[in-house]
């Protein structure tokens, strides 16, 4: 006979909460958790102050009315203020602000960008981003020289960010993990290639390596959690651990705690974050108490599991990913319940009612920290998580059988990339769909609006509700929703246009564009100068980005280290951050450049140099790099010479953005560009750039000069008629002030103070 694994309540909850029915039915592990949480959380806010209040709170509440809650209340504090006391102590906060040199040990394979780090003598590893492609092994001990840029402080542990200027190893020190991460990274570059970045993401839980477009695309989609080892992740893979023991001939109990203790070493190789240790302590507590046939109930079982979670780690209580770990269980439970009860279980009504659910739970957290909530990721997740179901084991089998027969693991990662690409494309296809991701500014009111729409939807979709129940609701729900978007509050981006568009600043004698993608991704290339005590990003800039609802860019491209392309970035970048930052990277003998650089390490920045071959994709719109290429024979001469060439290609529109190139990098790229439908026109317009060839090739319609007041002579009279006689149409922001561009299926329009010009584009 079975007996129930049930925490029931123990002593009678206060007068005034008696009639409250879900409090009185929810487990005491969840009345733990909830005191535990606030001790813990109260202790690291606060100190020994929060403590006190933290306990007030709960006395107060009736939360510690009896014995056990009243030792763990005490627990939790004394664990906060433990937790608050080793964090005054780590590495994160002994290291000295500014340059520094320090020996450090590196933890993950470092192919470029992120990657963590142990400083010698430091518990705690620190994150590090290196400014230059570098390849190091784990393992590898370096000298290290950089400048170390600590976070803010907030209800986070201290962290930071060491920005790598230059490294040499000093010797070796890698353990059988680092040669596992060293073996699996090579594995996973030799098979997949580009592609490598996301099978380290599925498989050791490391985003940095992703393209950035793609990994939008997932966000914009919701589908971005398969992107993150999660709960998914680890039951995914005990479940493929289950099958393959079975198949070995283990019995039935004994399978399940193999399964379970191959999970959970897999969870503490990749470092267990908070989401898989969750998954881990879960999975471990149900196996024990299926072999002991004994039923769990879900509540209990989360609320015990979170408990572990906290009690490994108490920063936790103020980890995002915790958070939306524990609440995306719970509402997948929850609506999992409700389709049982109301539509029976067959797994398609199960699959679509626990991504409901899944998606409505954690669209408070998402609103608020991130002004973000995807509801086409409820479709897409019945098509993206059977394919990750077997895109995840696929890889893993593949890198497994890697050392064993290369031909095995070629043919296991042909099916296991093109299972990749199906979800790359469910990812595509989800961030273009309109409507389907709801974006506002993070904040107080957008967690509101999540909160309310979490609320009417586990209204309408309540446990004891029928089918035409929750029909009913649904549509009283939609019909508040509507109204609410009617009255669109503060906060919401003003700009709903679908279209693609070209922004030209006029921002005196320097550049500054704006490229607004179909869906509302915003990507700056350049930002002008300062000059006579007026900042082009504080003055033009932030302005526009502020006008449209902007407060974050996908990317900010610089052509080259000239202060009137780079002069206003900082005043921008401090105001609306930008996802990534792209340029030459070509030394330049300029301190106003190298206290650039300064400024965003500090800001905290990702950054990386761009170079001639590189492709990149935003909300469909294609971008291409022509030019520098570090191979050429004027490589290093002339910063101008030097600026990134950027092509820009969306359906069958195509722009290019020439920097400052003159001739010698015309001739260069000559051959190599084909005919395009707008030119901004390299070096404002001097003598020595649009050569007429390079013109013949571009057959361009028009062209965007970006020209001030100057003592250069720009725009050269020899270069306007250049294009004059190329047949092009130039446009001027000394005389048309802003210039927009909008592009449409077959024409684009050209914008100024001139009026409105309208181009066909060509076939």
């Amino acid at each position: 006979m079975r007996r129930a694994f049930v925490f029931s309540v123990r002593g009678a909850p206060p007068r005034w909460l008696s009639r409250n029915a879900l409090w009185v039915r929810t487990p005491v592990a969840g009345r733990l958790l909830i005191v535990l949480g606030l001790g813990t959380g109260c202790a690291i806010a606060g100190g020994a102050i929060g403590a006190i209040a933290g306990m007030m709170v709960a006395i107060g509440l009736g939360l510690a009315g009896g014995r056990l809650e009243a030792a763990v209340l005490v627990l939790g504090l004394g664990h906060g203020l433990w937790a608050r006391a080793r964090d005054r102590t780590a590495c994160a906060a002994r290291l000295p602000t500014g340059l520094i040199q320090v020996e450090v040990r590196v933890e993950e394979p470092v192919r470029s960008g992120l990657a963590a780090v142990r400083v010698t003598g430091c518990g705690r590893g620190i994150d590090a981003r290196w400014s230059d492609v570098a390849h190091w092994d784990a393992g590898d001990v370096l000298h290290a020289t950089g400048r170390w840029i600590p976070r803010p402080e907030s209800l986070r542990r201290r962290g930071g960010l060491f920005v790598v200027r230059a490294a040499e190893r000093v010797r070796k020190s890698a353990s059988l993990g680092d040669r596992l991460r060293n073996w699996l990274g090579r594995a996973s570059d030799r098979l997949y290639g580009a592609r490598a970045g996301m099978v380290d993401a599925l498989v050791l839980g490391r985003r940095g390596g992703i393209d950035q477009s793609l990994n939008a695309a997932f966000a914009r989609s919701g589908l971005v959690h398969l992107l993150s080892i999660s709960g998914f992740h680890v039951g995914l893979l005990a479940g493929w651990f289950l099958l393959l023991a079975r198949s070995l001939g283990l019995g039935r109990s004994a399978a399940l705690l193999a399964a379970t203790a191959g999970a959970t070493g897999y969870v503490a190789f990749i470092g267990a974050p908070a989401p898989a240790l969750r998954a881990a302590a879960l999975g471990i507590v149900a196996s024990v108490e299926a072999v002991r046939q004994r039923q769990v109930r879900s509540g209990s079982l989360l609320a015990v599991t979170a408990l572990v979670v906290v009690l490994a780690d108490p920063w936790s209580v103020f980890d995002v990913g915790a958070w939306l770990s524990v609440l995306a269980l719970w509402g997948a439970a929850v609506g999992t319940r409700w389709s049982d009860h109301a539509l029976g279980s067959k797994p398609v009504w199960r699959l679509l009612a626990s991504s409901v659910g899944a998606t409505a739970s954690t669209a408070p957290v998402t609103a608020w920290m991130f002004g973000s909530i995807a509801p086409i990721g409820i479709l897409l997740n019945l098509i993206a998580i059977p394919l990750a179901a077997l895109a995840v084991p696929a890889v893993v089998a593949s890198l497994m059988v890697a050392p064993i027969t290369a031909a095995s693991a070629a043919a296991l990662g042909a099916g296991s990339g093109a299972l990749l690409s199906l979800l790359d494309r469910v990812a595509e296809f989800g961030a273009h769909v309109p409507g389907g991701a709801i974006t506002l500014e993070p904040g107080w009111l957008a967690g509101g609006l999540g909160l309310l729409g979490a609320g009417l939807c586990f209204w309408a979709f309540g446990t004891r509700n029928t089918w035409r129940e929750s029909a009913r609701r649904s549509g009283w729900a939609a019909a508040l929703t509507v109204l609410v978007l009617a009255i669109p509050p503060t906060g919401w981006s003003p700009d709903t246009g679908s279209r693609l568009t070209l922004d030209f600043l006029s921002v005196g004698q320097g550049d500054a564009a704006l490229v607004r993608t179909p869906h509302g991704r915003w990507i700056l290339i350049d930002a002008g100068p300062v000059q006579h005590g007026q900042d082009a990003g504080q003055r033009v800039i932030v302005p526009f980005l502020r006008a449209h609802g902007v407060r974050r860019l996908d990317a900010f491209i610089l052509s080259h280290a000239h202060a009137d392309h780079y002069g206003g970035a900082l005043s921008v970048l401090e105001q609306v951050p930008a996802a990534v930052i792209l340029e030459p990277g070509m030394a330049a003998p300029d301190s106003n450049y190298l206290r650039w650089l300064d400024g965003i390490d500090q800001l905290g920045e990702r950054w990386r140099t761009l170079r001639a071959g590189e492709h990149f994709v935003v909300d469909g719109v294609a971008f291409d790099v022509l030019h520098p290429d570090a191979g050429w024979a004027g490589w290093g001469d002339d910063l101008n010479e030097n600026s990134v060439l950027l092509r820009l290609e969306s359906g069958q529109f195509q722009a290019l953005f020439a920097g400052d190139i003159g001739a010698p990098a015309e001739a260069r790229v000559g051959g190599h560009v084909g005919a395009i439908d707008l030119l901004k026109v390299g070096h404002h317009g001097s003598a020595g750039s649009s050569t007429a060839g390079f013109l013949a090739e571009l057959h361009s319609k028009a062209a965007v000069v970006s020209v001030g007041v100057n003592n250069y002579g720009h725009p050269s009279p020899e270069a306007m008629q250049r294009l004059m006689d190329a047949g092009i149409d130039v446009w001027r922001t000394d005389r048309e002030g802003t210039i927009k561009v909008t592009v449409e299926e077959s024409v684009m329009r050209v914008e100024g103070r001139r009026g409105e010009r309208v181009y066909l584009i060509r076939d």
